[in-house]
């Protein structure tokens, strides 16, 4: 019986084959490699940019609460209930200076942790020509340097009275070989300002990468720089060389300032170190395999093949016909066996990469959930670092506790389910860490059922909307109420949980909540990344069972209605 085959190919031909697939597998690898490495240093500019954002943010901020600080004292028209000028009188009547001071001083003793001890409160009296400082320095005393005395003094003088009406209006003044920047208020022969040394804005940055000829600066609305942090340490009144190859750059809307980020593609380069020596490992494995490939070509398929026509052309050309099928050349059974393995092996490589990479997402998506808010956690241990600075050592270990509570909570619980009585205990912790930082900003109200205190959900579905309405309880001036209640429900015959998350606020703005209603993505340019986040692992865990509603009570505040189906631990 003869075996029915398919058209035969030459050995020049398999050969070149075997070349061209080869030389598009590297081709293909090599495009791998310059798209992830473009990938990677895109995600780095954006990561860059973010906590640039992050930073101005909290910059404008501090220059906000400063301002508002220095001219709602210095401005109070009923200056004969005022606590500032009732002290000035003493202060100026010379009889209770020291406890005129002292009492100013207190006024201003929250303001090293709120705006840091960089940011120095100097008070001027022109009349007596005395000048002190109202903020605690970082050594914890109130002493002034002589220099920085007689600049702020001739600072004060070359101002008019009228300086406090421009919104934006922050100087720069120099001290032998430090650089300021300053906004002062006056009033009757008063003067009330706060100075930054420039070396405190750009320290934070010291810790990014940003390569050889990066560097951070701080630019006046002339475009000038005031002061430019580089490798070798913070410069100040230098000209910055824009060599590098990405340039960030950002306003801020509260000073004259703005913040020009330089990284050069060395820096970009030694936070992709990791990426780069994986994908150099990577190719270089794979060029040792197509080498390893060839030489097995050549010795077990090769010379085999051509020593075996070799010897069929010793046969007669005539008549005479040599059957044969694979199955008789061992060399191509062994090649045949070789082939195989190697597909198992491929496939089982296949799964490892996509296990790794599976791993490698959930490693990114945990870094990112820690860099959300990186300075909360920064502001609750300087809170902390505060509290004990000041003697409250009663306040700095329930501030210690709650918080050591709260992150052991975040790190415990990544994607096991908990219960509800743990994710409204976090929630409280959360509530309560504000309440220390911002007392008296609003009131909360937490009520479980006692049988459904076991219920599993997923981690921080309830901590999320509890979150942002903290969140915004703190830009508004009157105390609102935050309310929880978490009550077991029948739907349709079956058990349910209802989580009900409400506030008194002004409710959500009404181009979110028709977004929330519509169940699109609200998340942009960095905000709203929880609400999604938390909508869509919602949808992962319950489908079509649980319903989340989003509106705005008649009454005033935002409402987030969870139902959930009824699930005990251990339970499908």
């Amino acid at each position: 019986m003869k075996v029915k085959r398919g058209k035969k190919k030459s050995l020049a031909q398999q050969s070149k084959y075997v070349l061209g697939i080869l030389t598009m597998m590297m081709l293909v690898i090599m495009s791998g490699c310059i798209y992830v490495l473009k990938e990677t240093s895109r995600q780095i500019y954006e990561q860059m940019d973010q906590m640039s954002d992050l930073y101005t943010e909290e910059l404008d901020n501090r220059f906000l609460r400063i301002s508002r600080n220095l001219f709602s004292a210095i401005m109070d028209t009923n200056e004969k209930n005022s606590a500032f000028w009732k002290n000035m009188e003493y202060l100026q009547d010379g009889v209770y200076s020291e406890y005129a001071i002292g009492k100013l001083r207190e006024q201003y003793l929250s303001s090293a942790w709120e705006y840091g001890t960089a940011c120095r409160i100097l008070l001027y009296d022109k009349k007596k020509d005395n000048i002190y400082q109202l903020s605690i320095s970082s050594e914890g005393n109130y002493t002034i340097d002589k220099n920085l005395r007689e600049t702020f003094i001739e600072q004060v003088f070359s101002l008019n009275q009228k300086t406090y009406a421009v919104k934006k209006k922050w100087d720069v003044i120099w001290c032998e070989d430090e650089t300021y920047i300053c906004k002062i208020a006056q009033k009757n022969d008063i003067a009330l300002g706060c100075v930054v040394n420039v070396k405190s804005i750009l320290e934070p940055f010291s810790d990014l990468s940003l390569g050889e000829n990066g560097y951070v600066s701080l630019v006046d609305q002339d475009d000038n720089s005031i002061g430019i942090l580089n490798q070798q340490g913070i410069v100040l009144d230098a000209e910055r060389q824009k060599t590098s190859n990405y340039t960030i750059r950002k306003v801020l809307s509260q000073a004259p300032f703005e913040i020009e980020i330089g990284i050069s593609w060395s820096g970009v380069v030694r936070l992709m170190a990791g990426s780069l020596i994986g994908l150099s490992v990577v190719v270089v494995l794979l060029l040792f395999a197509s080498v390893v490939l060839l030489f097995h070509l050549y010795v077990n398929i090769m010379q085999p093949l051509r020593s075996f026509t070799q010897n069929l052309q010793k046969y007669d050309e005539g008549d005479y016909i040599l059957n044969m099928t694979e199955g008789k050349l061992i060399e191509l059974e062994q090649i045949d066996g070789k082939f195989r393995n190697m597909i198992h092996q491929i496939r089982k490589l296949k799964i490892t990469l996509y296990e790794r990479e599976l791993e490698k997402q959930k490693i990114e998506m945990d870094y990112l959930r820690m860099q959300i808010r990186p300075h909360f956690y920064l502001n609750c241990l300087n809170f902390i670092y505060s509290m004990i600075d000041f003697g409250e050592y009663g306040h700095a270990r329930d501030m210690t506790r709650i918080t050591s509570d709260y992150l052991a909570y975040i790190f415990r619980n990544t994607s096991d389910l908990v219960s509800v009585e743990a994710e409204t205990n976090h929630c409280e912790n959360y509530l309560k860490i504000l309440l220390l930082r911002y007392p008296n900003r609003f009131e909360y109200y937490f009520e479980v059922h006692e049988e459904v205190e076991g219920t599993q959900i997923f981690p921080f579905l309830i901590q999320v909307f509890v979150e942002n309405a903290a969140k915004h309880a703190l830009t508004l001036e009157e105390k609102i109420l935050i309310s929880v209640t978490v009550y077991p429900e029948e739907r349709e015959g079956n058990s349910y949980v209802n989580i009900f998350i409400s506030d008194t606020g002004t409710g959500f703005p009404k181009e979110i909540l028709e977004k929330l209603q519509k169940g699109g993505g609200v998340s942009e340019e960095g905000k709203h990344i929880g609400i999604e986040n938390c909508l869509k692992r919602f949808h992962y865990y319950y489908g079509e069972s649980g319903e989340i509603r989003f509106e705005n009570s008649p009454l005033g505040g935002a409402v987030v209605d969870i139902h959930i189906p009824y699930c005990m631990k251990g339970s499908e």
